[in-house]
């Protein structure tokens, strides 16, 4: 069982690993812990593998949790709107560790909803959606998709002049997708993360 401070360092461990995704140094983890040196880092790291808590491997910044040895670092990239479309960003905010059954494929990512539209099935505000990337949809999926260059979150309905994609809200209207707006489909929600 690990010491109060040896799960504070597994805990700015695993915030670097989150937040910039690699590990901080042996320098940065005893400035954070109010050490002068080192060597206290050291131990506790020590500690922290013979526990199987941690890996070690050579180089600077070679930690890895041992928990997170099976998973998939999957970046968080921009927002998406559920609601009124917003441009989405495209630089990485973050990333988080999920289980690789949950994150097959290649390119998987997350994405961070903004708005309610999609509250009836479940997504709501602020709201971590994983997105496998691909091309097209089945009728009734939910997507991400790129209307006129803004990203939403809808489920998609196939009909014989264009597409629509459904908010799951009926405060909201559905966008109605004809063979001249510029769309695009980012790929399908195949997951969902809620953070508190």
């Amino acid at each position: 069982m690990p010491t109060i401070a040896q799960r504070r360092v597994l805990s700015l461990i695993e915030r670097a690993l989150d937040e910039r995704g690699y590990p901080p140094s042996l320098r940065e983890l005893a400035a954070a812990l109010g050490f002068s040196g080192t060597r206290a880092v050291e131990k506790h790291l020590a500690a922290l593998e013979r526990q199987g808590l941690l890996r070690r491997r050579p180089g600077a910044r070679a930690l890895e949790l041992a928990r997170r040895a099976s998973g998939r670092r999957v970046p968080i990239v921009g927002r998406v709107a559920a609601g009124k479309p917003i441009l989405a960003e495209e630089n990485v905010e973050g990333h988080r560790v999920l289980d690789a059954s949950a994150a097959r494929g290649e390119g998987c990512f997350l994405l961070r909803v903004r708005g309610e539209s999609m509250i009836g099935a479940g997504i709501l505000d602020g709201d971590l959606v994983l997105v496998r990337p691909q091309a097209d949809a089945e009728a009734g999926e939910v997507v991400v998709a790129l209307l006129d260059g803004e990203a939403t979150v809808k489920t998609l309905r196939k009909k014989k002049d264009g597409l629509t994609l459904e908010p799951a809200n009926p405060a909201f209207a559905p966008l109605s997708i004809g063979p001249r707006d510029a769309y695009a489909l980012v790929g399908k929600v195949v997951g969902l993360l809620r953070e508190y």
